[in-house]
């Protein structure tokens, strides 16, 4: 049953559906600290990109190999090793991939990705394609330095906010190279997509799958601060 009819059905459930036929988004739950790991995908060209791989990727593989799919980039909303885990043995597999990252969160990756040929720093705000598919890059630290969002322009629109934004909460700001006036700052800049975007968030902490930016405006505490203050006294 769809319950929340602004979301696609496959989004509208409580368990990630995988690759569904003709949808530009994949999502797979994967792992222990139930990460969520999508698929970009036009359908057009069969060009696709993986983001903030974990180390099983066998079922994305397994359906990118089905609905005979290329894979040409990595892209990375942060380097937390659980948004990473998967990117050294996918390079294995797929030496040529480009790898998309914040410059500010490069420090966490090996050598043997940051050396990549391929590797694209993101330093400021642009945009890059997967296929036909128009990719924006939105700098959104906070929960870290170098954290990244990635806006696609669909109808409805896409957005991929790693660990910065949560279902009803925001990601943690007390780890290395975290900022509560950053997370403010990039609250305030995700708020200011069409309402109807889809967030696509980092982990399965919520009940539900995805959400729309529309909802978390008018009931997510992180979106309702009016403050730094606000948001740094939030639980």
């Amino acid at each position: 049953m769809n319950t929340n009819p602004t979301l696609p059905l496959h989004l509208s459930l409580f368990q990630a559906q995988g690759l569904i036929q003709n949808e530009p988004i994949a999502q797979f739950e994967i792992g222990s600290t139930q990460n969520f790991v999508y698929l970009i995908l036009d359908w057009v060209s069969k060009k696709a990109a993986i983001v903030d791989p974990q180390k099983d990727l066998t079922l994305p593989l397994q359906a990118l190999s089905e609905n005979t799919f290329q894979l040409e980039s990595i892209i990375l909303t942060h380097t937390h090793f659980d948004h990473t885990a998967g990117v050294v043995p996918l390079l294995k597999i797929y030496p040529n991939l480009k790898i998309w990252v914040g410059e500010r969160d490069l420090h966490r990756l090996p050598s043997s990705v940051t050396s990549s040929p391929n590797l694209k720093i993101i330093s400021s705000e642009g945009e890059f394609s997967v296929g036909q598919l128009k990719v924006k890059t939105l700098l959104t630290p906070g929960h870290s330095a170098g954290a990244v969002s990635y806006f696609i322009d669909l109808n409805p629109p896409y957005v991929f906010t790693g660990d910065t934004i949560f279902i009803k909460d925001c990601g943690r700001t007390d780890l290395e190279t975290g900022s509560n006036e950053e997370m403010f700052s990039s609250i305030q800049k995700i708020s200011k997509l069409p309402p109807n975007t889809i967030l696509l968030v980092g982990h399965h902490y919520a009940k539900a799958i995805a959400t729309t930016l529309q909802d978390e405006i008018s009931s997510s505490p992180p979106f309702q601060c009016k403050s730094v203050e606000e948001l740094a006294s939030l639980p």
